[in-house]
């Protein structure tokens, strides 16, 4: 069994009508690829942005669902706000989905800090604090 090698690339700028064109034609690789270059370099609305994501969160690959929920951490810190309810809840309801709960729970943590960055600060200062003595 040989290694391979993988080498990051930066996606191209898209947009959510490149994701779903993408998506309906079955090109997999092109709609991730199209779903973070829409997130991190998205010049359009983030609700639009926001409502995408949304929706494949629901998509039948995993692939896609775990990347939209990443991509909703990006538009947090990208445009620093959301419908921050219907987002988190959406989230928290894949925490346990298997494949999909890793990036839903790094997701939240994302809008945690981008859109509440004192809080956030706050809960790692605590977390610090109290983390010598769990485990005693």
């Amino acid at each position: 069994m040989g290694h391979v090698h993988h080498v990051f690339h930066n996606p191209p700028p898209a947009t959510p009508t490149d994701v779903l064109a993408a998506l309906d034609r079955g090109e997999l690789s092109r709609a991730l690829d199209a779903m973070v270059g829409a997130a991190l370099y998205g010049d359009g609305d983030w609700s639009e942005l926001q409502e995408l994501y949304l929706g494949l969160l629901d998509h039948e690959d995993r692939q896609v669902k775990a990347l939209a929920a990443t991509c909703l951490g990006h538009v947090a810190r990208v445009y620093r706000q959301m419908d921050e309810a219907r987002v988190v809840g959406a989230l928290r309801r894949l925490r346990s989905t298997p494949y999909v709960g890793g990036a839903a729970t790094t997701a939240l943590e994302d809008i945690e800090l981008f859109l509440h960055p004192r809080r956030a600060r706050w809960r790692g200062r605590l977390w610090r604090g109290l983390r010598p003595w769990t485990w005693i």
